[in-house]
């Protein structure tokens, strides 16, 4: 659990004073809550049946309101009373609620912006090996139960356990051995709990896994519509999908399963203990050793206490599949970011040598490129052919560094580019992909995202180099034309146009198309 005090401390920093009023106010709160169940035993005990105050404060209230006749002819201050009560607890309920709400999402934007900004910046290694349904399924599922913990689960367990204590302090004044009764099953009920929990984070885990994998197998098939349409293959992609389908639903099942064997059996053990205290101080008020109001305050109390502390599983439930997601987001910021920054800014010209470079992927069997030598001459055009896996695809990577050579020298104007930063080197090389990625956002916007800075007659006149203004132009909406997600309402030619005018309005010494 170090893992996962230190991942919330983290994200707690600067608003830990939200913590301290869900503290402060579930304390009151729970004291307000308790204090009705007095407020009516002093009223039967007291006022009705013309016993002595057993505390200070019942002595008080008598001196305060003119003694016991004054009380009997005013019982409308005893329902004052118990409606204060009331509303000073819902105050405090209000003030819990929205300081762990706030506490929650500011603590979950931090976590947001955290993970997002980290996957930015991780190397492109990792996105090639990484499944994005997996990713996605991380930031959104898994952020939203940490989400849920911070602000609902946390102040639940204040409350269950504040309420316990102070419930407890109180029966313990009025008579110990019932009270001992009361707590006969807590040692078994916690036990009980905390074994659930351990079993829960296993299941949740297989569960959270296999609702990754569907997310993938999802998210695939909308990527690769097209290719499923084309080869008519609508049945064998449902077929795949209902295998991953199936296994979350049985996973998740076994997880409901388990749950609702805990809540029944954690019910019959709360209903045994609550049938104790009742059988107990029905005893206890025929012997004389407890007053009316006596057992109406235990009654009640045990009624405030076992199904909170019931739900004390839940919440250690809910924790177990916290941790789980925890240690999967854990898993993300633990691998290693690229360094773009390490390295000088260089300003290219666009010499490029190649000097013995050797390359070999990391889960290859053999090099890709073996002892490769070559060198193009600033402002030259150079055409690279070769059939497919003969390293083409990899001559880019590596002139950009999203690999690094395994062996041998890549010299950009002399210089070598592990020497150069990434940040610098990436600026200076523009790249047109072989399948062009487009927003779902204007032509123009997309045109920009290479620079956002740039006028519109830059746009345009990168649109014209590209041969696609007068096409742009044709359209109803010209450049604010909005394209389709992945750019689907182009033509492949048009979208490859779009890339082209994307990077030529950078102005780079370096074009790889």
């Amino acid at each position: 659990m170090k893992k996962e005090r230190a991942f919330v401390k983290r994200y707690s920093k600067g608003k830990r004073y939200l913590l301290h009023f869900v503290i402060i106010s579930s304390i009151f709160y729970s004291l307000f809550v308790l204090v009705n169940p007095l407020i009516l035993q002093f009223t039967i005990d007291v006022v009705l049946e013309g016993q002595t105050p057993k505390s200070p404060i019942g002595m008080k209230v008598l001196n305060v309101f003119g003694g016991l006749d004054g009380l009997r002819e005013n019982t409308w201050i005893m329902g004052a009373g118990i409606a204060t009560m009331a509303l000073l607890s819902g105050v405090f309920l209000f003030v819990r609620n929205y300081s762990a709400g706030v506490f929650a999402e500011t603590a979950i934007e931090a976590l947001r912006k955290d993970l997002y900004d980290h996957i930015q910046k991780l190397p492109f290694s990792f996105h090639n090996n990484v499944r994005s349904g997996d990713l996605i399924q991380r930031a959104s599922s898994d952020i939203d139960l940490i989400n849920n913990f911070l602000s609902v689960q946390i102040r639940e367990l204040l409350y269950s356990l504040i309420t316990t204590l102070i419930a407890f302090i109180i029966l313990f004044r009025i008579n110990v051995k019932l009270s001992f009764v009361s707590m006969l099953t807590f040692p078994f009920i916690f036990y009980y709990a905390y074994v659930f929990f351990k079993k829960m984070q296993v299941k949740f885990r297989e569960s959270d896994e296999a609702e990754a994998s569907l997310s993938a197998m999802f998210q695939e098939s909308l990527d690769g519509v097209r290719v499923v349409k084309a080869f008519n293959n609508e049945r064998l992609t449902l077929e795949k999908f209902e295998e991953k389908n199936k296994d979350y639903r049985d996973k998740t099942i076994e997880m409901i399963r388990m749950l609702g064997f805990y809540w029944g059996s954690s019910d019959l053990i709360i209903l045994f203990q609550i049938f104790l205290v009742v059988m107990g101080s029905v005893v206890g008020a025929r012997k004389g050793m407890l007053t009316v109001g006596d057992t109406l305050v235990f009654m009640s109390y045990i009624f405030l206490i076992m199904w909170p502390l019931r739900n004390v599983g839940r919440i250690l439930s809910e924790a177990g599949k916290v941790s789980v997601a925890i240690e999967r987001l854990e898993e993300i910021f633990d691998e290693p970011i690229e360094d773009l920054e390490a390295g000088e800014d260089l300003q290219i010209e666009g010499d490029i040598v190649f000097e013995n470079v050797s390359f070999q992927y990391d889960d290859g069997i053999q090099p890709v490129l073996r002892n490769l030598s070559f060198m193009i001459p600033k402002k030259s055009t150079v055409a690279i052919m070769g059939p497919t896996g003969s390293g083409k695809s990899s001559l880019v990577q590596l002139l950009t560094r999203l690999y690094e050579v395994t062996e041998g020298v890549i010299y950009i104007d002399g210089v070598p580019i592990q020497a150069i930063s990434k940040q610098s080197l990436r600026a200076q090389v523009g790249i047109v992909l072989q399948n062009p990625f487009l927003y779902s956002r204007s032509i123009d916007e997309n045109i920009r995202i290479a620079k956002s800075h740039a006028s519109f007659q830059e746009v345009q006149r990168a649109a014209d180099m590209a041969a696609i203004h007068d096409v742009i132009e044709s359209f109803d909406q010209g450049y604010h034309t909005m394209v389709g997600e992945k750019g689907v309402t182009l033509s492949g030619g048009q979208k490859q146009r779009v890339a082209i005018a994307r990077t030529l309005l950078m102005d780079q010494p370096i074009v790889i198309f």
